[in-house]
């Protein structure tokens, strides 16, 4: 992830009319350093990971991981307890995964996380699984459909990236 500008909002001026657009930023460093960490750490444990993917249910995941046995994981990466606390869409992940956790980083608290999701402690240099949740298997027929989708999106992004244009 890197830091992006947020779509700019009119802002009123004295007459109470809209007047020029300012673009603001938000800071996404914590969440970047809570992707970092996350990443490596699932590297180091032999997952293979691909960021930002779209489902077939019309959500995107952070982070979808394979390991070498077959087995996906998803993994939600929240920045702070307002991020976690207005996002009620994550059961809507489990259908596409055999595990599912949480990526937040070491301030984060920890209790708000439920039980029944995995929770990963994570920063910019590393991570740690706190909890890993027994895996719920895939059905054979969606298995294949998100492997199929792992190995088109990895080789789409793999040419797009050696393709580039040179600037």
């Amino acid at each position: 992830m890197v830091n992006k500008t947020l779509n700019p909002e009119p802002e009123v001026n004295k007459d109470g009319k809209y007047g020029v657009n300012i673009p603001r930023s938000r800071d996404t460093s914590r969440a970047d350093s809570v992707f970092s960490g996350t990443l490596r750490m699932l590297d180091d444990l032999g997952w293979v990971c691909l960021t930002e993917v779209s489902l077939s249910n019309n959500r995107r995941a952070d982070i979808l991981a394979l390991s070498r046995s077959g087995d996906f994981l998803i993994v939600e990466v929240k920045s702070s307890l307002a991020d976690f606390a207005s996002d009620g869409k994550w059961p809507e992940y489990l259908d596409w995964c055999d595990h599912f956790a949480f990526a937040v980083d070491g301030d984060f608290p920890q209790e708000k996380i439920p039980e029944d999701a995995g929770l990963i402690i994570a920063d910019g240099f590393g991570g740690a699984f706190l909890r890993e949740t027994a895996p719920v298997k895939l059905a054979a027929a969606r298995r294949k459909a998100m492997t199929l989708k792992f190995a088109r999106l990895a080789a789409y992004r793999l040419y797009r990236n050696a393709n580039a244009p040179v600037a």
